[in-house]
């Protein structure tokens, strides 16, 4: 019994914060912050095509495919409340994220008749808001002044990088 079993190497599992420095564990979390907008945009491009195409109201593709969508965002809102994201996750993009998730499971938990172009849209814009957030933060660390090495103290100059 025990040769059926292929032997593997296993590692020890750590808390994102005692691997890495805080920022760098808070920059990780925003990144898949950013990834997890994006799925949840691709699904609500998805409703957006989807909408408008024949079907009965109970089983069209679009209710099927907006359930799912409700779902997977109730799955996230759970995930984020348990121990283990708490433990894992940055605590302000875990926030973050699961205001994001409750915002736009309100926006899209109507009937069939009333998801429409202009909810999908509304669900779109809140999540391209949040995904938004992390990128506005690394845009102005970048865009924020560097003093030049090198040059007398008194000539030192601004410049943007």
């Amino acid at each position: 019994m025990l040769s059926a079993n292929p032997i593997r190497a296993v590692g020890v599992a750590r808390p994102a914060g005692s691997a890495s420095p805080p920022a760098l564990q808070a920059e990780r979390c925003a990144e898949a912050l950013i990834e997890l907008c994006g799925r949840i945009w691709l699904e609500l491009e998805h409703l957006a095509y989807l909408h408008g195409r024949p079907g009965s109201c109970e089983s069209s593709p679009l209710e099927l495919a907006a359930q799912t969508l409700r779902l997977e965002l109730v799955l996230i809102m759970d995930a984020c409340e348990s121990a283990s994201w708490v433990y894992m996750l940055d605590p302000d993009v875990r926030c973050r994220l699961l205001e994001m998730s409750r915002d736009v499971l309100a926006i899209i938990a109507v009937g069939s008749n009333e998801l429409t172009l202009a909810v999908i849209e509304c669900a779109q814009d809140r999540v391209f808001d949040e995904a938004l957030i992390p990128l506005r933060d690394v845009i102005d660390s970048v865009s924020a002044p560097v003093l030049c090495c090198g040059e007398p103290p008194g000539l030192r100059s601004v410049h943007r990088v």
